[in-house]
């Protein structure tokens, strides 16, 4: 149910600026990060792939994008 309830809740949203970090790991991965992320047209970034830094500069990037 909480992925339907996520898919529902990017449907709302309609086209902001968004990023999706992933924050699945572990051998099985059900990747709903990237669906989510998808659906939103947002970016989305392997948790393990950022530092606070390069957050930023994702968020950052996304607001440009949107405006």
């Amino acid at each position: 149910m909480p992925a339907a309830a996520a898919g529902r809740l990017a449907g709302a949203l309609g086209n902001g600026a968004s990023v999706v970090v992933d924050c699945e790991s572990g051998p099985v991965r059900l990747g709903l990060a990237a669906a989510l992320g998808s659906r939103l047209g947002a970016e989305t970034v392997r948790l393990d792939d950022l530092a606070a830094d390069g957050l930023a500069g994702v968020v950052r990037g996304a607001r440009r994008s949107a405006a």
